[in-house]
């Protein structure tokens, strides 16, 4: 049986973001305008989300043992969200990603070391898929840390738990995520090798590859998604956009929130898309990616 939990699987960072009037060139400096230094990490703000919006949350990552790494797990508690360390490996600060926002426009510059999640160790021994989903109602895994998630998302299936995927950018192993995830979400600069930048072939390769619902967001314009039949678009209301930082992990974790509440459903999945959409433009509406957390949400 199945409860109404969001398990997020995946990369965990430690963000330190500034807003400022434009990249600065080499040998530059520039005075941002505001600052923030939160947990980061598209399973992380994913799972931040699915908190916010009334439901449990539980992040399953890798965080090395480290002063660092406590200023995360604060965080991620002050959000509600149950931090699971299944990894404590390597050793050394967390993986830290430096972020500049731009002030006119709400795009972000972003640098992390997030190679460092793809190429991992085996799978751990203490890890327990069945005892991480006893609650489950959805799992949402990034694409990182796939020692981790993989497990999950496999144990997850046999349940008959829907799985998400935020697929990111493609990857070697992006395939072996593919098989065993119901809807796999991507953006419009996912493309497939042997795919190109076509969006309906990229949807058809998702679905090939195992997923049962394929997503493409696009920023303003409407979301393209599909289950097999004709692609459908899904219109986004329009925003002042503030900050664009994690707005993709809001959608994924509301999506999944949606869909640990009411099950996953073909025929409903435009509907629950255009749901969580509305609340990705709460998050757009201030920078960083906690200030919406105080906002009201749609109902």
């Amino acid at each position: 049986m199945t409860g109404s939990t969001v398990v997020c699987a995946g990369l965990t960072t430690l963000d330190v973001a500034h807003l400022v009037d434009g990249v600065p060139p080499a040998n530059r400096k520039v005075a941002s305008h505001d600052f923030f230094v939160a947990a980061g990490g598209p399973a992380t703000n994913a799972a931040v989300a699915a908190a916010r919006l009334g439901g449990s949350a539980r992040l399953v990552t890798a965080l090395p043992s480290h002063p660092l790494s406590d200023l995360v797990a604060a965080d991620l508690a002050g959000c509600g969200v149950d931090l699971v360390v299944a990894d404590a490996s390597p050793t050394g600060p967390p993986l830290t990603a430096a972020i500049m926002v731009t002030r006119a426009t709400g795009e972000r510059a972003v640098v992390s070391p997030t190679g460092a999640a793809v190429t991992v160790p085996g799978t751990p021994a203490g890890l327990d898929p069945a005892a991480l989903l006893d609650d489950a109602g959805a799992v949402l895994i990034d694409g990182y840390h796939r020692h981790l998630s993989l497990p999950l998302a496999h144990a997850a299936r046999e349940r008959g738990i829907p799985v998400v995927l935020d697929a990111g950018s493609h990857k070697q192993y992006t395939a072996a995520l593919l098989a065993v995830t119901d809807v796999a979400v991507v953006s419009d600069d996912f493309a497939f090798p042997e795919a190109g930048s076509d969006p309906y072939a990229t949807l058809a390769r998702l679905l090939e590859l195992g997923a049962r619902a394929a997503v493409i967001s696009r920023g303003g314009d409407p979301l393209l998604v599909t289950t097999g039949g004709p692609v459908r678009e899904v219109p986004v209301a329009p925003v002042d956009v503030v900050d664009t930082l994690g707005a993709g992990d809001v959608l994924h974790g509301a999506l999944a929130h949606r869909l640990a509440s009411r099950g996953y459903d073909a025929a409903r999945l435009p509907e629950d898309l255009a749901w969580a959409s509305r609340v990705v433009a709460v998050s757009l509406r201030s920078f960083g990616t906690r200030a919406w957390l105080a906002e009201p949400l749609p109902s």
